[in-house]
């Protein structure tokens, strides 16, 4: 069985819930506390409460074999139904459960394993033992105790089976001295075949009927012990040995943070080996990764968003890969979706993965406990387009919070003031051409300089008479992009829309003469506002701002609006020469008041968001 449609309305901390077009593979997201754990419990209070779903509240089932079809008398039935409840509850087979529900708590931490000593009464037939249709709701803990007494117990079935077996033929061949045994099947080696695809290149080893707990060989191929294992590798052998034990098909599967204590990589094993488990079955993941949203999509990921986002109506969206387009012009769409699904405030910043944005930013986060997620954008014209787009994101599904930081890059005040304005207040600029001219302050440079080389450290004042020399000569090229960048902002779009009435009867002729006289139009506005004269004025407006910031020393001025990226590598080089010393690491990473004054404008940006 599946569920096809789920519809909770006022449950717990959920006003209105609507899940449709559900997969087999069922990933709900959102931020803490919306209630993606109620979810789960509502699903479990629905099949314990002998089918029936809350007031005002819907569930409708599918069949996925013959057995319910048959039982229930339909393809499908929608909660509460009697047929469904008389075929729902009778007992399973303990190691063959089907069209039943199991539900996976986030409580899951097992320290140790301790298979208890078994009388040959105690060890049976764990196959043809009924459980309880509701065995699969309980405590993952408590559950796991059973778990490990069926393991033993297999194990214990199968020594006793070749003693019987070896005493029945010697019986039967007194004449014989010798006895041939027929091999069986270790009724074990699911088991340690999904614990060496999780844990490799960790090995489980055989259950030993006479030790006390499951035991593994390391890399190093030492034995070891299972509480030797690391939570998060407890934590995976706990769950699907419980799940492997039950053996389910056309199950419902609910497991609450599957990524708790877990690496990504380990995270991605568990997911691939619970799909391999069984047949027919339907997963409800429950969880907060962004890596399990992100790389989901394919099977649709249905986001609950707050009540506070979604006063009225259904709190939660479907996203897959159908209705992704909305969001193609965000960089690393699958990381950010995740990102925002958890709730986490998103800023964007130039570069990529190893850039000195988001390492500097991801470091002044991190120290100041601000909860928001860094994400490059690879480039400032990425950081744009998302900022004339802001207005429809926030508009959109979830209610996208997130924010954009980019360089100066030579731009004027009101072209500054211009993105802001349609970007809602949500592209921040930095207060200087690159991110580097931070660390563009001489006593700074002078603290690290002192402590990296000890002896011959230039003094604060020779430093700042080196950042001047350089900044004279990356003057010329410095103002250059400053008016480039001014012309390209001003002259926009070259567009040569005709200024006539068009319709089925205009000619291609006419068409053409109305674009190239508009072509012209536009020609002879450009050479009035962009004439030589015009050009070296504003040139000369920024040479003298630039000589006039470095006139009476390093000021805050030539701070701002010089090359930093570029002051910053020549520093480099001349106080370190070829040794991959980076100066903003150190200051970044130093207590020094110099120090945390150069990164004083940085903070503050973070704290606004």
């Amino acid at each position: 069985m599946r569920i096809k449609e789920l519809n909770l309305n006022n449950w717990m901390v959920i006003r209105q819930a609507d899940f449709q077009n559900l997969s087999d593979f069922v990933v709900v997201a959102g931020p803490n506390g919306v209630g993606k754990t109620k979810i789960k419990e509502a699903i479990v209070h629905i099949f314990s409460n002998s089918g029936n779903p809350p007031p005002g509240s819907k569930v409708i089932l599918e069949a996925t074999n013959d057995d319910e079809r048959t039982a229930w008398g339909s393809n499908e039935v929608t909660l509460p139904q009697p047929a469904f409840w008389s075929f729902f509850a009778k007992n399973n087979k303990r190691l063959k459960t089907k069209s039943r529900l199991i539900q996976i708590d986030s409580n899951r931490v097992v320290e140790t394993v301790n298979f208890q000593q078994l009388t040959f009464q105690a060890i049976g037939d764990p196959e043809q033992e009924d459980v309880s249709y509701n065995y699969g709701y309980n405590n993952v803990r408590d559950r796991f105790k059973d778990i490990c007494s069926t393991l033993h117990r297999l194990k214990s079935k199968e020594v006793t089976s070749v003693y019987n077996e070896y005493e029945k033929k010697k019986i039967d061949n007194s004449n014989s001295a010798d006895v041939t045994l027929t091999k069986l099947k270790d009724p074990t080696e699911k088991y340690i075949d999904i614990f060496g695809k999780l844990l490799y290149p960790k090995k489980m080893l055989p259950i030993d009927i006479n030790s006390t707990t499951i035991q593994y060989k390391d890399e190093d191929g030492n034995k070891r012990q299972f509480s030797e294992l690391s939570s998060g590798e407890r934590e995976v052998v706990i769950l699907t040995f419980d799940i492997i034990t039950q053996n389910p098909s056309h199950c419902l599967i609910l497991i609450d943070e599957p990524e708790v204590h877990l690496h990504p990589e380990l995270t991605f094993r568990l997911i691939k080996a619970l799909k391999a488990i069984g047949e027919n079955n339907q997963y409800f993941l429950f969880t907060h990764s962004p890596d399990i949203i992100g790389n989901s999509l394919d099977t649709g990921v249905h986001f609950v968003r707050p009540k506070v986002r979604v006063p009225t109506g259904n709190q939660v969206v479907r996203i897959d890969e159908n209705n992704i387009d909305a969001f193609q012009s965000i960089p690393n769409i699958r990381e950010t979706i995740g990102m925002v699904s958890v709730g986490k405030k998103l800023l964007f910043v130039e570069g990529n993965n190893t850039s000195i944005d988001r390492n500097v930013f991801a470091t002044i986060a991190k120290d100041a406990k601000i909860d928001v997620a860094i994400i490059p954008s690879d480039s400032c014209t990425n950081i744009n387009n998302m900022a004339l787009m802001c207005e429809t994101l926030e508009k959109g599904l979830f209610g996208v919070e997130l924010f954009m930081v980019r360089d100066r890059d030579s731009l004027a005040p009101d072209q500054i003031a211009t993105f802001g304005a349609k970007s809602k207040g949500r592209l921040i600029f930095l207060p200087f051409y690159h991110i580097e001219n931070a660390f563009l302050l001489p006593k700074a440079i002078a603290v690290v300089a002192k402590k990296i080389l000890i002896s011959g450290a230039p003094t604060a004042d020779q430093i700042e008479a080196k950042m001047i020399e350089y900044a004279r000569q990356q003057l010329n090229h410095t103002i250059s992009l400053y008016v480039k960048n001014e012309i390209y902002f001003q002259a926009g779009n070259f567009d040569v829309s005709p200024s006539i009435s068009i319709d089925q009867s205009t000619t291609s002729a006419a068409l053409a003469a109305a674009m190239y006289d508009k072509k012209n139009k536009l020609l002879a506005t450009y050479n009035q506002n962009f004439s030589e004269s015009e050009i070296e004025a504003r040139l000369n407006k920024w040479k003298t701002l630039l000589e006039n910031s470095i006139q009476n020393g390093w000021s805050s001025d030539a701070r701002q609006y010089f090359i930093g990226k570029r002051m910053l590598r020549e520093l480099q080089g001349w106080l370190f020469g070829n040794k991959t010393i980076l100066l903003w690491e150190h200051i970044i990473n130093s207590e020094e008041p110099e120090c945390i004054q150069a990164c004083a404008e940085l903070r503050t940006l973070l704290n606004k968001i």
